[in-house]
C-alpha cells in the first residue's frame, strides 16, 4: 500500500528541527524509517535547533556550563556541539525550566509587567462579567429590579452576621467592597451564617485564597457589574436601593410578607433555597424531631487528644450509638454545660448545622466522661492538661475530661 502522505526531505528537516523538546523529536524519528533517515544525514544540526528551542538563544553559554571541566576531569570535549549525552539532554531541560520559572518570577515584579498581568486578570473577569450579563439580560426589567432588590437585603444580611465577638468591624471596607462575594455561596449559606452570627462560614466556602485574591478576584462584583451593564444597555435608571423601594419591591401590599417571586429568581440563577411561602427554608437547620436526619462523623469533634487514647475511644466506640443519633443529641443536651454561650441553648431549638457541630464538640467529651461512669469505671482527680493530656498511662491516674 503506498504511503498517504509523500513530504520532500527538506520539509522533513525543517519539522525535525522545530521540535520544541528533545521528547517530541525522538517521536517524530520514531514514526517512520523516512523521518529517521532524515534525522541521520545532519543529526549534530537537528539536535543544536531542537536545544535552542528548548534553551533559547542562552544555548551555548548553557552546554558551557554543563561541560564544564573539573580540574580532575581530561576528557572534557572542546568541541561545543558534540553529540549530546542522554544525561545532558535531561540537565539542559532541567536548567531550562528553573531559568523559565525565575525569569516568570522575575517579570512579575516588575512594575510594566505587573500591570500587564493586571490588565490580563482584568480582561479575563470582564469576559467572565460579560458571560453573566447574557445569562441576566433574559429576564426582564422589571424581574431583574426584584432579583436586585433581593441580592440587596441578602447583603445586609451577610453583612450583619458578624456576631458580638466583632468579626465585622464597621470600617472594614474589604468585607463592604467584596460584599458580593458574601452571597455568592447563596441564600441558604447567608441564612445559616446569620442564624450561627458567623460571617467567617460563608468566607469558608467561598475560600480563603479567592476571598484574599484583591481586587482582581474572579467573584468581585459577582452581580453588580452585569446588572449595572444591562441597566446601561437598557438606558435605565439603576435602582436607588432605599428602604422604602426595598419595601416596595418586595412587600405585597395586600399581605404585607415577602415576595416569593423574587427569591425564586434565585432558583433561576441555581441557588439552593426553598420557598415556603414568605420563609426560606434550608438543609442546614434541625430541630429535634430531624435529628434522625443527622449524619455526624463523631470522632473529629471529640477535643483535644482524646482520640489518640486508645483506653478511652475503645469505650467511646462501644458506647456511641451508630443508629440512634438522637437519643445520643438528648443525651447531649443533658449534660452540664462547658461554657456560657450553651447555657441557654435548649433541644427544642433549630440550630444550624454548624452551630451544632460546636455544641457536640464542646460536650461530646462530658458526655463520653459520664458513660465511663455507669460503666463502673473509677472517677479520678482531673488532670490539669485537660484533654491536652497525651499519655494512655496517665490516663488512668488523672482525668482528661475537664469542661
Amino acid at each position: 500500500m503506498p504511503p498517504t502522505l509523500i513530504l520532500p526531505n527538506d520539509i522533513l528537516d525543517r519539522i525535525l528541527q522545530w521540535s520544541p523538546t528533545f521528547q517530541t523529536l525522538l517521536a517524530a524519528i520514531c514514526v517512520s524509517k523516512a523521518w529517521y533517515n532524515v534525522f541521520q544525514t545532519h543529526p549534530k544540526s537537528t539536535l543544536r535547533s531542537v536545544a535552542t528551542n528548548v534553551v533559547g538563544p542562552a544555548l551555548a553559554d548553557a552546554v558551557r556550563v554543563l561541560r564544564y571541566a573539573k580540574n580532575e576531569d581530561t576528557t572534557s570535549s572542546d568541541e561545543e556541539f558534540d553529540a549530546f549525552s542522554k544525561e545532558e539532554f535531561i540537565r539542559l531541560r532541567v536548567n531550562a525550566n528553573v531559568v523559565n520559572e525565575l525569569e516568570a518570577i522575575f517579570r512579575l515584579n516588575m512594575p510594566d509587567d505587573e500591570d500587564s498581568v493586571m490588565e490580563l486578570e482584568e480582561n479575563e473577569r470582564d469576559e467572565i462579567v460579560s458571560r453573566r450579563t447574557a445569562m441576566l439580560d433574559k429576564y426582564s426589567t422589571n424581574e431583574l429590579v426584584e432579583l436586585n432588590a433581593t441580592l440587596t437585603f441578602l447583603r445586609s444580611v451577610a453583612l450583619s452576621s458578624g456576631g458580638e465577638d466583632g468579626d465585622l468591624d464597621d470600617d472594614d471596607d474589604a468585607i463592604r467592597v467584596n460584599s458580593d462575594m458574601l452571597i455568592s455561596p447563596g441564600p441558604a449559606s447567608v441564612l445559616e451564617a446569620h442564624q450561627c452570627q458567623e460571617i467567617s462560614t460563608l468566607v469558608e466556602q467561598i475560600g480563603d485564597t479567592v476571598w484574599s485574591a484583591g481586587p482582581f478576584s474572579l467573584l468581585l462584583n459577582f452581580f453588580t457589574a452585569p446588572l449595572q451593564r444591562i441597566w446601561n444597555q437598557r438606558q435605565v435608571d439603576a435602582p436607588s436601593n432605599s428602604d422604602e423601594e426595598m419595601r416596595e419591591i418586595l412587600l405585597d401590599k395586600q399581605e404585607v410578607s415577602p415576595s416569593a417571586a423574587a427569591f425564586q429568581k434565585l432558583n433561576n440563577l441555581a441557588f439552593e433555597a426553598t420557598v415556603v411561602g414568605a420563609v426560606i427554608t434550608h438543609s442546614y437547620a434541625k430541630k429535634q424531631e430531624d435529628w434522625n436526619e443527622l449524619h455526624l462523623d463523631l470522632r473529629p469533634l471529640l477535643r483535644g487528644k482524646i482520640t489518640g487514647n486508645f483506653t478511652d475511644m475503645g469505650v467511646f466506640d462501644d458506647a456511641k450509638p451508630n443508629k440512634n443519633i438522637p437519643r445520643m443529641m438528648a443525651e447531649l443536651f443533658e449534660v452540664p454545660r462547658t461554657e456560657d454561650k450553651f447555657k441557654d441553648w435548649n433541644k427544642s431549638d433549630a440550630l444550624c448545622s454548624t452551630c451544632l457541630n460546636k455544641f457536640v464538640s464542646a460536650h461530646l467529651h462530658i458526655w463520653l466522661l459520664e458513660r465511663k461512669l455507669k460503666d463502673g469505671y473509677d472517677a479520678l482527680e482531673d488532670c490539669p492538661f485537660g484533654t491536652g493530656m497525651a499519655t494512655t498511662a496517665k490516663s488512668r491516674q488523672k482525668s482528661h475530661f475537664t469542661p
